[in-house]
């Protein structure tokens, strides 16, 4: 019978998980440029910007700040999203990584 116990995940483990999982959406990706090129931008000013519902864009900024991608600053009535050189060091050693270039997309449905 088989038994259910918690993963033993290392930090490293679940950083990498994280960093991966923030960067499995293009919306997100573009975030990311967005605040290389124009820092400190709004959440507010992001919905405009990307034609997306607060509501969604604040979904994706989760995922970014749980990865430490971006800085999150709390206001009244919006967030202030930073990215620190730090992170845009971090974000282009991705980019080198993988040596990321515009590749043809294929679906499943496609290949039949």
């Amino acid at each position: 019978m088989p038994t259910s116990r918690p993963q033993d995940y290392s930090p490293k483990q679940i950083s990498i998980s994280l960093t991966g999982r923030a960067l499995a959406h293009p919306c997100r990706i573009k975030m990311i440029e967005l605040l290389i090129k124009y820092p400190n931008l709004t959440n507010r000013e992001l919905t405009e910007i990307l034609h997306l519902s607060k509501s969604t864009v604040h979904l994706h900024l989760k995922k970014l700040w749980d990865a430490g991608l971006i800085n999150i600053n709390y206001f009244p009535h919006s967030l202030g999203i930073e990215i620190t050189p730090e992170q845009i060091r971090n974000y282009k050693k991705l980019e080198t990584l993988f040596n990321f270039e515009t590749r043809k997309t294929y679906h499943l449905s496609h290949l039949e």
